[in-house]
């Protein structure tokens, strides 16, 4: 297999596949109570939604980078990389999860469609290439998904499936 092979395998697994250490993203995404994705178990910690978000905006990144977009730009703990939670609601969740949906798609085929040797090269302004972010976004989901079933499970949020 090749590396663009391996890596869309393991985005697809991780995000709507059979990952070898449980449920993947969208699945957990899907069984948290949506009127209680802004609730946080301390004054400290981040919601749900605030950790969802921040996925996505991460993934949101890479798509922006491999398109090109070097205006568009994240720091890190900025408001547009941890988003405050004064917006959260079942309808905005909703918007979340279908926002997920749509980033993955978009991930997949600008992976698939891009030239080789543009994961060589280093994203602007980083000190990294293209392979490492995309690899990078894996393990990113991966944690974070992890983190949102713990903090679902501590306010009360989680009805897992099965």
């Amino acid at each position: 297999m090749s590396w663009v092979e391996i890596v869309v395998s393991q985005l697809k697994d991780v995000y709507s596949g059979s990952p070898w250490y449980g449920k993947p993203v969208r699945v957990i995404l899907h069984e948290i109570m949506p009127e209680r994705v802004g609730l946080s178990p301390d004054a400290s910690s981040h919601s749900v939604f605030q950790l969802a978000q921040h996925m996505l905006t991460w993934r949101t990144f890479v798509v922006e980078q491999l398109k090109g977009n070097e205006a568009y730009k994240v720091s890190l703990n900025s408001e547009k990389d941890w988003s405050p939670s004064d917006q959260i609601n079942t309808e905005s969740w909703s918007a979340l999860l279908q926002a997920f949906d749509d980033n993955q798609k978009i991930l997949l085929d600008l992976i698939q469609r891009t030239s080789t040797d543009t994961f060589e090269k280093q994203v602007p302004g980083k000190s990294y290439d293209f392979k490492h972010l995309i690899e990078g976004i894996v393990h990113h989901d991966i944690y974070h998904a992890g983190q949102i079933v713990t903090t679902a499970k501590m306010v009360g949020a989680y009805l897992p499936s099965s």
